[in-house]
């Protein structure tokens, strides 16, 4: 779906309602973006998603990296509803410019989904699993839960964050235990280091079983145990960081608004807030980021009140 060119220039213009409304279909400004900055880019945004349609409309399919999409796997506008009205709930944005495809990577055996973005236009599509296109569920994935997991990730695309990332966008699980140890594994290397781990405590119970009987195995145990308290340790301590950071946000904001607001930080500035421990640290902060950054002026138009 292209975003209307009407709303473009007006918020190139520097118009807080359209900048506004954008911010409310999840599109954020990036760091230090002025307003031509920022319209220029959703302009790119909305060529990108042209250029996919023409492609699919004359060739039937593209070639997004690793994939192919086609025409007639293009999930349809209905689905995105309820994932819609989960990220409007959570954190007030309603994607509705993302577009999505049905497919089965070669190397998905337990695939779900996946969001792929591109800088510096951040354009971004995303892919579920062919079962999805009849059920609500396929083993221990829900699509109305996947859907709006990865359109949490496309909306903080502009920032450019990874400390936070998994802890928001678990929040869309249907399950208590994902959504407090969804967010992990922050990165692809996080979860290569607990199964290497897990591969070599494999590794050394087959040679103890069948090679060499005597070998050790507590290297190995200790080796996956270290892991694993590491990732946990680390998950408790950005929660923890995001708890201080909500709490303080909450002496500037509405309760009920500092959710969304903290969904709209980047990383330095979850950390910094985490220590503002008294309104008028927060408040003299706030002001400091109103004067220098769009995206906060923006932030403050839609949820200071």
């Amino acid at each position: 779906m292209q975003i209307p060119e009407n709303l473009i220039f007006l918020a190139e213009q520097g118009d807080l309602a359209a900048l506004a409304e954008l911010d409310a279909k999840g599109i954020f400004c990036a760091d230090n973006e002025n307003a031509a900055e920022f319209a220029a880019r959703v302009r790119l945004l909305n060529e990108k998603n042209r250029e996919l349609d023409q492609a699919l409309a004359t060739d039937g399919s593209a070639a997004i990296e690793d994939v192919t999409i086609h025409q007639q796997d293009r999930i349809p506008e209905n689905l995105f509803r309820e994932p819609q009205e989960l990220t409007e709930k959570l954190y007030r944005f309603q994607a509705d410019w993302v577009a999505g495809f049905f497919v089965d990577p070669a190397y998905g055996l337990l695939f779900g989904g996946c969001a792929y973005y591109f800088y510096p236009d951040f354009f971004a599509l995303f892919i579920i699993r062919r079962s999805f296109r009849d059920k609500a569920r396929w083993l221990f994935y829900q699509r109305k839960e996947l859907l709006a997991h990865e359109l949490c990730h496309v909306a903080r695309v502009s920032f450019r964050a990874h400390v936070y990332e998994e802890i928001f966008a678990y929040k869309t699980a249907t399950t208590a235990f994902r959504r407090f140890f969804g967010g992990i594994f922050r990165s692809p290397k996080d979860s290569f280091l607990f199964i290497g781990a897990s591969c070599l405590l494999l590794t050394n119970q087959l040679c103890r079983a069948f090679l060499f009987p005597q070998l050790p195995s507590w290297p190995m145990w200790g080796l996956l145990a270290l892991t694993l308290s590491w990732l946990i340790l680390r998950l408790l301590r950005d929660m923890k960081t995001l708890r201080k950071a909500r709490k303080h946000l909450a002496f500037i904001f509405p309760q009920q608004n500092a959710i969304p607001v903290l969904f709209r930080c980047n990383d330095a500035e979850i950390r910094q807030l985490a220590v503002l421990d008294n309104p008028h640290n927060a408040q003299t902060w706030l002001d400091n980021r109103k004067s220098t950054s769009l995206r906060w002026k923006i932030t403050c138009a839609r949820f200071e009140k």
